[in-house]
């Protein structure tokens, strides 16, 4: 089940995410990771995916971007991928207003590129120290009509 983010549920989910790359190489703690899920932004949804009544995947949403909402962040906790969940949020994303679907993957993140890239998305250019000095996003697109 994809449902809203609970406030109470931030706090896990960040340090699972603080744990994890690309977040862990990048330098994000998880209270600037917790902050980030609570923080006051009407442009930006934030959903997870709910299995067992506890969030096992996160997607946060901002619309309006470039003619269809980007994909900010992510995630499924490690136990949990490979199974679906990842897939089933970027379909649920795809499903909001645009013609385009957005988002950037570490270039060194090449599990994240492979995944973008089964799901349709394609590279559209590369960021240099976008996030972290000597650090490259790759900016991808998916066409969504």
């Amino acid at each position: 089940m994809i449902r809203p983010l609970r406030p109470q549920e931030a706090p896990a989910l960040a340090e699972a995410l603080a744990h994890m790359d690309p977040w862990r190489r990048l330098g994000f703690s998880d209270d600037g990771l917790a902050g980030y899920l609570t923080r006051d932004d009407g442009n930006l949804l934030r959903m997870v995916y709910e299995d067992e009544g506890r969030p096992v995947g996160v997607l946060c949403l901002r619309s309006p971007w470039l003619r269809g909402p980007y994909v900010e962040l992510l995630a499924v906790v490690p136990e949990r991928q490979g199974q679906g969940i990842g897939s089933a949020l970027l379909a649920w994303a795809a499903g909001q207003n645009g013609g385009n679907l957005w988002v950037c993957v570490s270039a060194f993140n090449t599990r994240g590129r492979d995944f973008y890239g089964r799901n349709g998305f394609v590279e559209k250019a590369e960021l240099n120290d976008l996030i972290s000095v000597g650090e490259d996003e790759i900016l991808m697109r998916k066409r969504l009509r």
